[in-house]
C-alpha cells in the first residue's frame, strides 16, 4: 500500500499577487492525489471541483482542478483559499515562499502550509525536482506486516524508477527488430499524455539539408511563405508545455515539471546526419541553465518568422498563444528544454557512418548491451524494465551544485578520465573538455554512494561517450608507448582493469543504472560493459582487420 505526497513552494505569481487569480500547476506525478481513479490517457481534459481539508485553519475549502483543451498543464485553482492568501508583509497563512503539502488519506484531500526554515524547506533543497527547489512528489510506501520498516522514496528523483539523462540526444544502435523505436514510444507513453509528447519521423535517404526537418521558404505564387514541418510543430508543442507563463518580455517561469517530449528519428543514418541535422547539432551545445533561467541559440532564426507573407503563426498553431508567438517573433525558435531526440541506428551497407562531431554531442547506446533481448525471461514474463528517462536542467558542471558522496568534488572522475585520455592522446580519438564536463554530469546525475557504483557510472560513460569514437584498422589503432608500438585497445584494457578493479573481472558484478527488474527492484548482477565491448572490438579487429563500436 502506498500514498502520494506533493510538497510545493508557492511564488507570488501563483498566489494571484500579480494580474491573475491564484492557482498552481500540478506535476504529472501528483495528479493521482486529486483524482486517483481518473484515466487521463483516455480523457486528458478535466474540470472538476475538489474539497480540500485545510488543517491550518481547521476548515474545508473548495478548489477547481482543470486541464483545459488550450493548455498542456493541469491546474489547481486556489481561489477558494483567497482569504488565507497574502504577501510577505501580511499575517496570512499562505504567502510567497510558503510550502504547501497535499496528500490523500481515507478518500480525504489534506492540505497544510509550512514556512521557510522548516523540514519541508530542507526537503525541497535536498531533493530538488529537475534542479529546482519548488516541487517534490514523494510516495510513502507502507510495507506488509512481515516487512521491517516503511520506506519513503521520491517519485521524481528515485533512481530505482526514474533517471535524468545528461544529454537530450540519444543514438540507439542495434540490429533490426530489437525494439529501439518501441523503447522511445514507451518512454513517452510512461507520462500518460496519450502520445502527445511523442513524434515519430522516418528518415529518408534523400535528406541532405535541414529544410527536410525544419521547413523552408516557398516562393510559389509570387509571395514568400514559410512551409513548416511536423518536427517544427512538435517543437512548438513542447514549448507550450514547458512555457505556460510566457509573455512579451520572455518565457516567464518555466514549468520544469512538464513531461519530456520525445522526437524519434527512425533509421536516422539512412541519410548523412551531419547534413540534414546540422542546425540541431550546432544549437544543441548552446543550451544552458543559469540560476534557473534557460537560454539557447535559435534553431530557426527570427528573420525567417518575419518573412513577408508568411502564415507560419497559424501553421504552428500559435494563433491562440500570442505571447509565445511574439517571443518567437522577436527571438527566433530555440530548442525547448523538455525535448529529447532519439535516433534509431542500424549499421549496414545501406547506412551512413557517424562523424565524431555527431558522436561527441550524443549519448550512444548499444541497445543489445544496455537493453538485451532475453528470450527466456520473455517466455517466463520476468523481463527487466527500462527506467523512465527525463531531461535534466544540468548542462554544465558546477562545483557549487555538484553532489556525490563517492566523489565529493569530482576529482576522482577527472583523474580517471585523464588516465583514459593519456592512452588516446595524439590520436583522432583524444577527448576534449566537453568529455570531462559530461563525465562529471554523469556522476552528478546518478550520484553513486559507493566506489563500486562510481565505477559503474564510469563504465557506462565509457560505453556511451568514449568507445563509440574509436574505429579503424591496425595502423589507425597503433600508438607508441614507452617507445614501443602497442594496440590502443590492449592498452585501454590494461588501464581500465586497474581503474575499474571493483567491477572489471568476470567474477565481479555491478549495478544496472538504466534498468530495474520486473518487481521494480535494483539489478546488481550485470558484468562490466566496457570490458565486454573492448574484448568484442579487439576480436573483430583480429578477424576483419577493422573494428568499430557499432554492432
Amino acid at each position: 500500500m502506498s500514498q502520494l505526497v506533493w510538497i510545493h513552494r508557492f511564488n507570488a505569481n501563483e498566489l494571484g499577487l500579480g494580474n491573475r487569480g491564484p492557482f498552481c500547476l500540478v506535476p504529472v506525478e501528483a495528479r493521482n492525489i486529486f483524482f486517483p481513479e481518473f484515466n487521463f490517457e483516455s480523457n486528458p481534459y478535466i474540470n472538476e471541483e475538489v474539497t480540500v481539508l485545510f488543517h491550518d485553519v481547521n476548515t474545508t475549502c473548495n478548489a477547481t482542478y482543470s486541464k483545459p483543451p488550450s493548455k498542456t498543464e493541469h491546474r489547481l485553482s486556489l481561489s477558494g483559499f483567497s482569504e488565507y492568501i497574502g504577501d510577505e508583509t501580511s499575517n496570512k497563512n499562505i504567502t510567497p515562499g510558503a510550502i504547501g503539502c497535499f496528500y490523500r488519506k481515507d478518500d480525504v484531500l489534506h492540505f497544510s502550509v509550512a514556512q521557510t526554515d522548516t523540514v519541508y524547506d530542507q526537503l525541497l533543497k535536498n531533493f530538488p525536482s529537475r534542479g529546482r527547489d519548488n516541487n517534490l512528489v514523494t510516495r510513502v510506501v507502507v510495507k506488509d506486516k512481515e516487512a521491517q520498516e516503511p520506506r519513503i522514496t521520491s517519485q521524481l528523483n528515485d533512481n530505482l524508477s526514474h533517471i535524468f539523462i545528461p544529454k537530450p540526444f540519444l543514438l540507439l544502435a542495434g540490429i533490426s527488430g530489437t525494439g529501439k523505436t518501441r523503447f522511445v514510444r514507451q518512454q513517452a507513453n510512461s507520462h500518460n499524455l496519450n502520445s502527445k509528447n511523442f513524434c515519430l519521423v522516418p528518415v529518408r535517404p534523400d535528406w541532405h539539408e535541414p529544410s527536410d526537418l525544419l521547413g523552408y521558404i516557398s516562393r510559389v505564387g509570387g509571395k514568400p511563405e514559410y512551409v513548416s514541418t511536423k518536427v517544427l510543430q512538435f517543437i512548438i508543442e513542447a514549448w507550450k508545455a514547458v512555457a505556460p507563463n510566457s509573455n512579451n518580455d520572455g518565457m516567464g517561469e518555466l514549468n520544469l515539471n512538464s513531461a519530456p517530449y520525445w522526437l524519434c528519428l527512425d533509421e536516422m543514418n539512412l541519410a548523412p546526419v551531419e547534413q540534414y541535422f546540422a542546425d540541431y547539432l550546432s544549437v544543441l551545445e548552446s543550451r544552458e541553465f543559469i540560476d534557473g533561467k534557460y537560454s539557447c541559440d535559435p534553431l530557426l532564426d527570427k528573420s525567417v518568422l518575419k518573412t513577408e507573407g508568411a502564415n507560419i503563426q497559424k501553421d504552428l498553431n500559435l494563433v491562440d498563444d500570442q505571447n509565445l508567438w511574439e517571443y518567437f517573433y522577436n527571438n527566433g525558435i530555440s530548442l525547448p528544454p523538455n525535448m529529447i531526440v532519439a535516433g534509431t541506428v542500424n549499421m549496414d551497407e545501406t547506412t551512413h557512418g557517424f562523424s565524431r562531431k555527431v558522436i561527441d554531442r550524443a549519448l550512444s547506446i548499444d541497445f543489445g548491451e544496455f537493453f538485451p533481448n532475453d528470450y527466456k525471461k520473455y517466455m517466463e514474463r520476468t523481463q527487466n524494465k527500462p527506467k523512465t528517462m527525463t531531461y535534466s536542467t544540468k548542462t554544465h558542471f558546477s562545483r557549487t551544485t555538484f553532489e556525490c558522496s563517492a566523489d565529493i568534488d569530482g576529482s576522482k572522475t577527472a583523474t580517471f578520465l585523464d588516465e583514459v585520455n593519456n592512452i588516446l592522446r595524439n590520436t583522432p580519438f583524444e577527448l576534449a573538455y566537453r568529455a570531462l564536463n559530461e563525465a562529471l554530469l554523469h556522476v552528478d546525475i546518478f550520484k553513486p554512494d559507493t566506489e563500486e557504483k562510481l565505477q559503474a557510472v564510469w563504465d557506462d560513460f565509457l560505453m556511451t561517450k568514449v568507445l563509440p569514437r574509436i574505429d579503424g584498422d591496425d595502423d589507425k589503432l597503433r600508438i607508441v608507448l614507452n617507445d614501443k608500438p602497442v594496440n590502443l585497445l590492449d592498452q585501454l584494457e590494461t588501464v581500465l582493469s586497474d581503474k575499474l578493479n571493483l567491477i572489471w573481472s568476470e567474477d565481479k558484478k555491478r549495478i544496472d543504472l538504466l534498468q530495474i527488474d520486473e518487481n521494480g527492484l535494483e539489478i546488481d548482477d550485470i558484468l562490466c560493459r566496457s570490458r565486454k565491448k573492448i574484448s568484442w572490438m579487439r576480436n573483430r579487429l583480429d578477424v576483419n582487420t577493422f573494428t568499430s563500436y557499432w554492432p
